[in-house]
């Protein structure tokens, strides 16, 4: 599975960086929508019941812990040449 997201009229899928590939249209429902960042924490809850989060540098400047007290987060290690970390 993979999320995509709606960008300028376009579906597309985050390849890393600035680099997105265009997807063919599909009638977008409401089963197809997956929780966006600031929503993340409370869907995890109701739908995972999760107990610990490994939380990347760009997550824990936005991820609001508070959403979700009975989380453990884990600091990820730095990753090394992230710039290739997709590939």
């Amino acid at each position: 599975m993979v999320r995509a997201r709606v960008i300028d009229g376009e579906l597309r899928l985050h390849e890393g960086g600035s680099q997105y590939v265009s997807l063919t249209a599909i009638e977008i429902t409401k089963e197809r929508i997956s929780p966006a960042r600031d929503t993340r924490l409370r869907w995890m809850q109701s739908v995972l019941h999760c107990t610990h989060y490994i939380a990347g540098a760009g997550e824990q400047a936005y991820l609001r812990k508070d959403d979700a007290p009975e989380i453990t987060f884990v600091n990820r290690d730095p990753i090394d040449r992230s710039d290739e970390a997709y590939c």
